[in-house]
């Protein structure tokens, strides 16, 4: 088998080998925020200013791509930064590899080597990899090109199994307190108007709750005087990404209504037997019954219900999640310098570094994840 390898740095050239990443793709079994359609989501919609470049790596063996690591280079303090691609929007980042493993991984070596020999970058910044990620393997020491070692910077996720339980079920197994803060929140927000419950896929009723959903959003960060990439520019990127997740047949949309008013809304993406909760908004008037939490106990007891087996909070250690979190996932970043340049980067960073607070863990999540406020 002969592998040939290229670096594309063309958005017309990467969206030529839409198909073969897909079933690429499809084969490895990586999450949503590998996919092609994602990548180019994010990449067609970034804010105007950006210069961020390609430098997607790929390997090919008679016309079947192996392997693609989903990289784009930046520049920051004049340094060419090598980070993944749509990390800013991306919870867990990660190469994808066929999983041949007589041919996937020697791919996959093949592919970083020639990201390597690119001369692209100075630094390279590779971060939220899982523990069991396809790059970890690789950066964790085998690799015979650019060797990289662990970041000081980490992030960790939180799950929610079902154990078994349907819906139900896991309901009844909260504690007492937990089971009456629901009741009594939905009580309260009966004194408003009728509650109901709506679970959307695509469509009509999605993108009207996703509308004001973006809205609530959008004024929770001017009244803070924070900014988040995907709402800049009127969330085109994250307009982008909820399209590419309806193509996909991946959307879900919980929301709680007092009458026709949205009380609180969230965005899943089911994958499987997971749900991943994306993005939540709540409307602050209802503070007093505590929205965001009633909205993530309907969205866990839906999925258990419907044969999940794990709801995925994504990255970030905000309180309200440990309410329901039985689960948690660290995942690692690495570094390396490939130029002198890079070298004295990371020797001045790292000095920098030892002379600040140690930093929370959930102040490095990707800005891509909108906590509940």
């Amino acid at each position: 088998m002969t592998m040939q390898t290229e670096i594309v740095t063309n958005p017309d050239r990467l969206a030529e080998v839409g198909p073969a990443w897909d079933a690429l793709w499809g084969r490895s079994g990586r999450s949503v925020f590998q996919s092609h359609g994602w990548i180019m989501a994010w990449f067609g919609s970034r804010r105007a200013g950006d210069r961020s470049r390609l430098c997607v790596g790929l390997c090919w063996a008679d016309g079947q791509l192996l392997a693609a690591m989903p990289f784009i280079t930046r520049r920051h303090r004049g340094v060419r930064v090598l980070e993944w691609a749509a990390k800013d929007c991306s919870d867990y980042c990660d190469a994808i590899v066929d999983p041949d493993p007589s041919a996937g991984w020697q791919a996959l070596e093949k592919v970083w080597a020639a990201v390597v020999d690119s001369t692209g970058f100075d630094v390279a910044y590779l971060s939220h990899v899982r523990p069991n990620a396809a790059a970890a393997t690789l950066f964790a020491g085998w690799s015979r090109s650019m060797r990289l070692k662990p970041g000081h910077r980490s992030a960790r996720s939180l799950q929610v199994g079902s154990a078994g339980a349907s819906g139900h079920a896991w309901f009844r197994s909260l504690n007492k307190k937990a089971r009456n803060n629901h009741t009594r929140g939905m009580r309260i927000l009966g004194e408003t108007g009728p509650v109901s419950v709506r679970v959307s896929e695509a469509g009509p009723a999605a993108d009207a709750v996703l509308e004001r959903m973006i809205a609530l959003k959008q004024e929770w960060l001017v009244s803070t005087g924070q900014k988040n990439e995907i709402l800049d520019d009127d969330a085109l990127v994250l307009r982008a990404l909820i399209k590419e997740l309806a193509r996909q047949n991946a959307l879900q949309v919980f929301s709680i209504h007092c009458g026709d008013t949205l009380v609180a809304g969230s965005l899943n993406i089911v994958s499987g037997a997971c749900m991943q909760a994306f993005f939540a908004a709540y409307d602050p008037a209802f503070d007093r019954a505590s929205p965001g939490t009633l909205v993530m106990v309907e969205y866990l007891t839906w999925a258990f219900g419907h044969g999940m087996t794990e709801v995925d909070f994504l990255c970030g250690e905000e309180q309200y999640k440990f309410k329901f979190a039985t689960a948690q996932t660290d995942l690692a970043s690495y570094v390396g310098a490939r130029t002198w340049i890079g070298s004295v980067a990371l020797a001045v960073g790292e000095r920098l570094d030892r002379g600040r607070q140690p930093e929370k863990l959930s102040e490095v999540a990707p800005p891509g994840r909108l906590a509940e406020a």
